[in-house]
């Protein structure tokens, strides 16, 4: 079932942000004095700044395993462009940023969606692409990839965000990363848990998931009475009650 338009107690949907699909189909939340737009295909939109924020795209990663032997269907990094930059357009976005490793490794220049990139960029001329380089993300193939793409080798601060690829704390802002592909299992069992991905906030840093489809997840541990968890649905996300789990934690176990 698709979730209606959020009323989560964190915020509300500002009244000036352009009614459409994608804005119900996310989940609005407040964090660092800011408002963010979860999306359930692992984007978050910032409307203060018209910003799209995705990370950790590994775009050609069929191919390094292509080259290595390891047979993977192809297409997979051309759908994946196709996805992210709809969503920039549906989202009304001016801008769109990757948190890191929208690479998974230097590209051959016959690669498809090398082409895939540009011709996207050409459909929406408006949309600045920008990049913070991650560990994946080598210096030999930012030169490949279409010159329009901005690059940069460290990190980046705007309006009191600091944007890097890997977590951290910077003290010239909240930090929104990736590099973890951070995921939740809601349940204590594999059989009967829920294993999904999910953006989590800290107290000065926020990680968002993989966008990339190829690229799995890593379980966290996050501090259950400071942070918060949006865990991603097929097409919805919603808030973890992490708060609950702590009180459940420190009452203990009901007697019978």
């Amino acid at each position: 079932m698709k979730q209606p338009p959020s009323t989560h107690s964190l915020s509300r949907l500002p009244v000036h942000l352009p009614v459409n699909d994608f804005t119900h189909e996310c989940l609005s939340v407040r964090h660092a004095k800011q408002t963010f737009l979860l999306h359930p295909q692992r984007v978050m939109y910032w409307p203060a700044q018209h910003i799209l924020f995705a990370a950790d795209v590994h775009v050609g990663k069929e191919h390094v395993f292509a080259r290595h032997g390891i047979a993977i269907p192809t297409g997979i990094s051309e759908s994946t462009l196709i996805s992210l930059f709809d969503l920039a357009r549906r989202s009304g976005a001016k801008k769109l940023v990757v948190l890191g490793d929208f690479l998974h490794n230097v590209p051959l220049p016959s690669e498809g969606w090398l082409r895939t990139l540009s011709d996207l960029m050409d459909a929406l001329p408006s949309l600045q692409v920008e990049i913070v380089a991650g560990n994946h993300d080598r210096k030999a193939g930012l030169h490949i990839i279409d010159k329009r793409v901005i690059w940069h080798a460290s990190s980046v601060v705007i309006d009191g965000l600091a944007l890097h690829h890997e977590p951290c704390v910077d003290h010239k802002g909240f930090v929104l990363s990736g590099h973890l592909h951070p995921a939740w299992r809601l349940g204590s069992s594999r059989r009967g848990g829920i294993r999904a991905p999910v953006f989590w906030f800290q107290e000065r840093c926020a990680v968002l998931p993989a966008f990339g489809e190829f690229t799995g997840g890593m379980l966290i541990e996050p501090d259950i009475r400071l942070d918060a968890l949006y865990m991603v649905g097929p097409d919805c996300v919603v808030p973890i009650p992490l708060a609950s789990m702590a009180k459940s934690i420190k009452r203990g176990p009901r007697r019978r």
